[in-house]
């Protein structure tokens, strides 16, 4: 899939807030931008090099996005709004073995199912609920989650969990935004009330896969399946 418009190289200058740095862009102009997730914004230190898109909202204060953020690991994709449209495109191209016995998907709204974002029907009357999230930390080669937990994650695990026990299959689906990881591992020291909560829910029966990304200058595309280490 496409960006979101063309790629433009700043530096961040501070971090303001929990989703807001200031970057300079290559005139040296300092605006602020968006930072899509928390985990990044925490990632970032003055000099660091990003790459931005301009906000398709035009009526937003804020008018750039943070889209790729350079660590010492290498390149990131900084915005998690792409997980559900690089779910779609993978599906629909059935790259995505764990989901081939499913014919169709539907998207769904949060009101409708607790922040689960598809339901995957087969011909057969089967169901599964998926939810897609990124994982953003790395270690030794290895994509490292659960990351932090908010009130809404641990709502959407609940009804997750309620699908399994009416009949259906449920899907925590990772994407480590990177190319620099093969495989996906499960820790505690990172946020240990969000590893206790992931851990509940693969004791209830929730599937746990994580997908590399394929970054290109164009695009992005979802990546190979990683082994997960629990």
């Amino acid at each position: 899939m496409n960006y979101d418009g063309e790629l433009a190289a700043g530096r961040i200058v501070r971090v303001v807030g929990d989703l807001i740095v200031d970057v300079k862009d290559r005139n040296d102009k300092e605006e602020p931008a968006f930072c899509g997730a928390v985990e990044i914004a925490e990632m970032c230190k003055p000099e660091m090099q990003v790459l931005l898109v301009k906000a398709k909202d035009n009526q937003k204060i804020i008018k750039k996005n943070v889209l790729f953020v350079k660590t010492d690991d290498g390149w990131i994709l900084a915005d998690p709004k792409y997980n559900r449209s690089l779910f779609k495109e993978a599906f629909s191209q059935r790259k995505m073995q764990d989901f081939a016995e499913y014919k169709s998907y539907r998207p769904l709204k949060a009101e409708e199912a607790g922040g689960i974002d598809f339901e995957l029907s087969g011909e057969k009357g089967e169901k599964a609920f998926v939810f897609v999230t990124s994982i953003y930390h790395q270690k030794d080669g290895y994509a490292i989650f659960p990351q932090k937990i908010n009130f809404f994650e641990i709502k959407m695990l609940e009804a997750l969990q309620q699908k399994i026990a009416n009949g259906a299959k449920g899907y925590i689906m990772m994407i480590a935004p990177r190319e620099n990881c093969t495989k996906a591992k499960f820790v505690w020291d990172i946020d240990p009330t969000a590893a206790a909560a992931m851990y509940d829910a693969k004791q209830s029966g929730v599937n746990f896969i994580c997908y590399g990304c394929k970054i290109e200058d164009d695009g992005i595309s979802l990546g190979d399946r990683m082994e997960i280490s629990f």
